[in-house]
């Protein structure tokens, strides 16, 4: 039996506990809380006895239903069952929208939409941190040997809002699209995840003052890197390569795939790579039913010709 389950009424410790039994990349954006903090009105595809679970983060306007990837989620993946029974509704469900645009993972069995390639990097912790330093770039190398000769201390805080407020000062002009809701969600997201001890967060600080911050979620042998922030002085020493390399130290204790988000700009992504990463391509699903002249408008605002 299929049912459409307002997430107020979803067992979320069954929902999060088949999550958890997952081994999909992305897992993060598929918890109650997650979810809860990126999209607040999001339903659960759910299959059976929750033997197959699918977040649907459906919106209606103007008399059109559409189900967009939320912001500061990267995939949506049919976790537990993949029968075609199950893979024939979720389309059913899915289908009943007039625009999608969701990210999946290569194995998706939802390739009866569009697609286009996208990636991220990976970083597989499979090694001491020691030999896991060996992998990483000349270029990196020099940046972390440039820090320790400074004065700069390296620690775990816990101040979503200092990560948040250096990055508005840093980076706010240049993401614009970024506006006080979208704020609102991210601390939101960071508080749910330090609430649910899914979280660390890692600083580095000249005297009193923040330099560079970063934030990750980790469950089981999966880190997710959400999002960082360096300010000039910090870019000069190489403050953010040396957060990161104090969370691989971290996180290396355990065999972890540390998953940095990843982007196709390539300046970030060659910056990921300096570690050690590789890239991991992943799907981005689309279908526009949307009349005219709305489908067109959809094209070009989602960069869909590209």
């Amino acid at each position: 039996m299929i049912k459409i389950i307002p997430n107020q009424v979803i067992d979320r410790e069954r929902w999060d506990a088949l999550v958890s039994c997952s081994n999909e990349r992305g897992m993060f954006f598929h918890f109650s809380w997650y979810l809860d903090a990126v999209f607040p009105a999001w339903y659960g595809f759910v299959y059976g006895d929750y033997e197959a679970i699918f977040p649907l983060t459906q919106k209606k306007n103007i008399g059109f239903k559409r189900m967009i990837q939320p912001i500061f989620t990267r995939e949506f993946n049919l976790i537990g069952n993949r029968s075609k029974i199950v893979c024939r509704a979720l389309e059913s469900e899915l289908n009943k929208c007039n625009f999608i645009l969701l990210g999946a993972n290569k194995n998706s069995n939802l390739l009866c939409y569009e697609s286009k390639e996208k990636k991220h990097q990976v970083l597989e912790l499979f090694a001491d941190y020691q030999t896991q330093q060996k992998e990483y770039s000349t270029n990196l190398k020099r940046q972390l040997k440039k820090f320790s000769s400074t004065d700069i201390e390296l620690k775990e805080i816990n101040d979503p809002q200092a990560l948040i407020d250096l990055f508005k000062q840093e980076k706010g002009n240049e993401f614009k699209h970024l506006g006080s809701e979208e704020y609102a969600v991210i601390l939101n997201l960071m508080e749910f995840g330090i609430k649910n001890g899914k979280a660390h967060q890692f600083a580095a600080y000249d005297g009193t003052n923040l330099i560079a911050s970063a934030f990750y979620f980790v469950h089981g042998n999966q880190v997710l890197y959400l999002k960082g922030a360096v300010n000039v002085h910090g870019k000069s020493i190489g403050a953010m390569a040396s957060v990161h390399d104090f969370a691989i130290k971290f996180f290396a204790q355990n065999d972890t795939f540390f998953d940095f988000g990843g982007s196709d700009d390539p300046g970030l992504s060659e910056f990921n790579r300096k570690f050690g990463a590789h890239d991991v391509n992943y799907l981005l699903l689309f279908s526009n039913r949307l009349p005219w002249p709305l489908n067109s408008w959809a094209k070009r605002k989602y960069n869909l010709n590209a």
